[in-house]
């Protein structure tokens, strides 16, 4: 699961970066985000992503910290449009596991 989700946000930031991924840019401009915002966010999800496919469990900790918080904001800008709940699902499913990657991974290093 951690690797689908790793390869998963190293490719949406990597489209992000080519401008591929219309609709995310379309929920930014809906949001009114500035486009820098964008780009950023681009950054966080691929480095969340890389750091997930890392074998040391502080990687894969902090990766996952970043990818959840990127879901929350996700979770978050979709309140504030106002869209469906179905909009909500996967960034909480996402959000869920991260969580639960980051306490597995404390609860080995006891």
């Amino acid at each position: 699961m951690i690797w689908i989700i790793g390869i998963s946000f190293i490719a949406i930031g990597l489209l992000k970066y080519t401008n591929l991924d219309q609709a995310s840019k379309s929920v930014f401009n809906r949001a009114n985000y500035p486009q820098w915002f964008f780009y950023v966010v681009a950054t966080i999800e691929f480095t969340g992503g890389v750091l997930l496919l890392m074998t040391a469990s502080t990687s894969k900790r902090f990766g996952s910290i970043l990818i959840g918080i990127i879901m929350l904001g996700a979770i978050g800008t979709h309140y504030i449009l106002k869209d469906h709940y179905t909009y909500f699902i996967v960034p909480s499913i996402i959000f869920i596991v991260s969580v639960l990657v980051s306490l597995d991974f404390e609860r080995k290093e006891k």
